[in-house]
């Protein structure tokens, strides 16, 4: 008979009843019990062994699929993950390529864009430096033709190239600015100015280029832009003179277009110098010297400003004849030196030695005190190049005092104009006794 499960507990108090009941009716008639009894029990406790471990075992079998289920279900998560994550990475490996192939596309045609750019720009380079260099050619032929003889190298040719383009860009101010003065649109300054920047060019080029056949022609260039630098000056002392310019100003232009090469000017001087045992011209050898006064033998000029000059302010001058006609071999020139000026302060040379005797004497700067009513042109011309020159040459004193004044405010600080005044009082004086 196939029993409940769990049925057993029932029934072993049933069979325990009947045990009692049944040992008791034997220990009443004096009888043992019956043995098939006993064997009851154990055949129960089989079964419910047998129904025990059955259920176990389904139990077991159902954890055994419910864990299976769940290693199933974990690795199919895990595969749909790692499906994602790989599919990812597939969509940044291409989201990559498409963006490299597209930047080296940009640069490859970025690339080729500035290829052909720089190719337009070579080729319009050429074109304007063809068209720059037949302008050259056609406004400076000789100049032209000596840059094309020459054997240059490339350090040279760049040299030369930067300088011809120089020239070509001061020459077409040199146009315009001569084109505004037919026009009455421009100063004589600024032709000047540009004459001169326009020479200069050229003279560079020509002495980048020595040959034989440009010696001529650079001498000339040579010649005229000093011609032009001397021009601006004289323009600049009538401009200081009319009060149109200080002399700051003044000194500005003369050291921008005078040519400062002492040495090379002094050294004939300083060679022959050497090779005399006595000191040149009896004078013994000095500094450089600030200032020189060039002064005829007149009272004023004289007497009254370079005498006071020399003796207050220690500045040296020389005196000229008093004929103001041309100078000839046999005149006499002297020289005055400074209270303070080593050597013998009185030199008397021949005049044609004048402008040797300047050279050695190294100034930096010569006023000549008055027009060419005292002072012969000839002797300006006397100076060598590269020291510079300020004529002080109005027809009033009173005013030429007054100037000088304002050119040696910064250095000296004279009092020439108030020496002046006081000199015409104490000769009003001497005329009124």
């Amino acid at each position: 008979m196939k029993l409940p499960k769990y049925s057993f507990v029932p029934l072993c108090l049933i069979l325990c009843s009947l045990a009692v009941t049944s040992f008791a009716a034997d220990d009443a008639a004096g009888k043992p019990a019956p043995a098939a009894v006993p064997v009851a029990v154990p055949a129960v406790e089989q079964a419910n062994a047998e129904a025990e471990a059955k259920a176990a075992a389904e139990a077991e079998q159902i954890m055994k699929r419910r864990d299976k289920a769940k290693e199933e279900a974990a690795e199919k998560a895990q595969a749909a993950l790692k499906a994602e994550v790989e599919a990812h990475k597939a969509k940044k490996e291409a989201e990559a390529k498409a963006e490299a192939e597209a930047k080296s596309a940009a640069e490859k045609a970025k690339a080729e864009a500035e290829a052909k750019a720089k190719a337009a720009a070579e080729e319009k380079k050429k074109a304007a430096e063809e068209k720059v260099a037949t302008a050259f050619e056609e406004r400076f032929p000789e100049l032209a033709k000596a840059i094309a003889d020459a054997d240059l190298s490339a350090e040279k040719k760049a040299e030369v190239d930067v300088l011809s383009a120089n020239l070509m860009a001061s020459s077409d101010a040199l146009n315009e600015v001569t084109a505004r003065e037919a026009a009455g649109d421009a100063q004589p300054a600024e032709k000047l100015e540009a004459e001169i920047e326009c020479l200069t060019n050229y003279t560079a080029i020509l002495a980048a280029v020595p040959s034989l056949e440009n010696e001529t022609l650079l001498a000339d260039k040579k010649l005229e832009l000093q011609t032009a630098r001397e021009d601006r000056l004289l323009l600049a002392q009538k401009e200081f003179e009319e009060g149109k310019i200080d002399s700051d100003q003044l000194r500005e232009l003369e050291e921008k277009y005078l040519k400062i090469d002492m040495a090379a000017e002094a050294e004939p001087v300083k060679k022959a110098a050497k090779e005399r045992k006595e000191p040149f011209w009896g004078y013994r050898k000095h500094k450089p010297l600030p200032y020189l006064v060039v002064v005829a033998n007149y009272r004023i000029p004289r007497k009254v400003i370079a005498e006071y000059l020399r003796t207050e302010y220690d500045v040296p001058y020389i005196l000229l004849p008093s004929n103001p006609g041309k100078p000839s071999k046999d005149d006499q020139v002297y020289f005055s030196g400074g209270k303070k000026n080593s050597g013998e302060l009185e030199v008397a040379l021949p005049a044609p030695q004048l402008s040797q005797f300047i050279a050695y004497l190294r100034p930096e700067t010569v006023i000549f005190l008055g027009d060419e009513s005292y002072i012969n042109p000839v002797y300006r011309l006397a100076v060598p190049e590269g020291i510079r020159k300020v004529d002080f040459s109005d027809s009033e004193w009173k005013v030429n005092t007054a100037r000088l004044d304002e050119f040696f405010r910064r250095t000296l600080k004279t009092n020439l104009s108030d020496h002046y005044l006081d000199y015409l009082q104490d000769q009003g004086k001497r005329n009124a006794e």
